[in-house]
């Protein structure tokens, strides 16, 4: 059976997502929306696409298309996926999904009420050095885990009309970048945290531009996490327990993860080469979606959940609410 992609909004995250999607087998992408309909007409035309529309209305409702990948801004995520779910039409969603925990609470429960895959788009989930490296840690590799460190920050230049600092537009660094360290570290601990603690820097337009997280978790482990949008950092992870460590390098899209004992000796390398990551998350939902799944145990719905509750709780000690 091969899975009929649609996507809704059309930028350069829509791009790149079209371009993978025709290597992977048993998916076609059969038809695209944008607000705008020369970019629409544009987008069609480049990437060999019958159907374009600049109504998303129109695509939802389309019963030729099996899923929608929604690629709009942050702000637009939570009204798309409600709009999908209520056209029965499975939904891979970018990163963050939602915005809030009483959203994800809301989207995740009426996927489920309508028989509706919908997940997250977070791929660096996906990719096989992550699976391997989780793998580590959860088989007791390195004992009990103890340590989590990772960071995402990029330097991108001071705009108050670029979405990444428009508040209107959910801009700042957590909801962009500081959520793939949140992910890496609720996935590989396989746990969401039960305390956060937050500091950072508000920039002129009031978004977020940095700031560092640290949290605890049921099992003891503590995470020290870190995003930005001013300066550029290393962007390896490491997971340290009392046997030992791992680290996971550019832990966003990484093709090497090494393990060590206690002693700082390598115990076991494992490296994956591949064209793109967005394969492996656009395999799963296909597959998840021919299996009649509403949800991926990789990303599961909990995780969107509690990470919407992490971003509220980190959103509120920053501003000082």
């Amino acid at each position: 059976m091969k899975v009929k992609f649609g996507i809704m909004g059309l930028g350069g995250i829509a791009h790149r997502f079209a371009k993978v999607l025709k290597t992977v087998e048993g998916v076609e992408l059969a038809a695209v929306a944008s607000s705008d309909e020369g970019r629409s007409r544009q987008f069609a035309t480049e990437y060999g696409v019958e159907k374009y529309f600049w109504d998303y209305s129109e695509l939802a409702a389309d019963p030729s298309i099996d899923v929608v990948y929604i690629a709009q801004t942050h702000d637009r995520h939570y009204e798309l996926i409600k709009l999908c779910i209520g056209y029965k039409k499975g939904v891979i969603c970018e990163k963050p999904m939602v915005l809030t925990e009483q959203q994800a609470l809301e989207v995740t429960g009426l996927a489920k009420e309508n028989g509706v895959l919908l997940m997250e788009a977070m791929w660096s989930r996906f990719i096989p050095t992550f699976q391997k490296a989780k793998e580590w840690v959860t088989g007791g590799r390195i004992g009990q885990v103890r340590l989590v460190q990772a960071s995402f920050c990029f330097n991108f230049p001071f705009d108050p009309a670029h979405r990444l600092y428009n508040p209107d537009k959910a801009g700042g660094s957590l909801y962009d970048a500081g959520i793939y360290p949140i992910a890496f570290t609720t996935g590989i601990l396989d746990e969401n945290p039960l305390e956060v603690k937050a500091t950072g820097t508000l920039c002129e337009t009031g978004v977020d531009d940095y700031l560092a997280m640290a949290m605890k978790f049921e099992s003891g482990a503590l995470a020290t996490l870190s995003c930005g949008l001013r300066a550029e950092t290393n962007r390896d992870a490491y997971v340290y327990g009392d046997n030992g460590y791992v680290v996971v390098y550019d832990f966003l899209g990484s093709r090497k993860t090494e393990l060590y004992d206690k002693n700082h000796q390598l115990c076991e390398m494992f490296e994956s080469e591949f064209e793109d990551g967005f394969c492996y998350e656009i395999q799963h939902f296909a597959e998840l979606f021919r299996n009649g799944k509403t949800e991926s145990g990789i990303m599961p719905h909990r995780d969107n959940i509690a990470v919407a509750r992490v971003f509220e709780d980190v959103l509120r000690q920053i501003h000082g609410e």
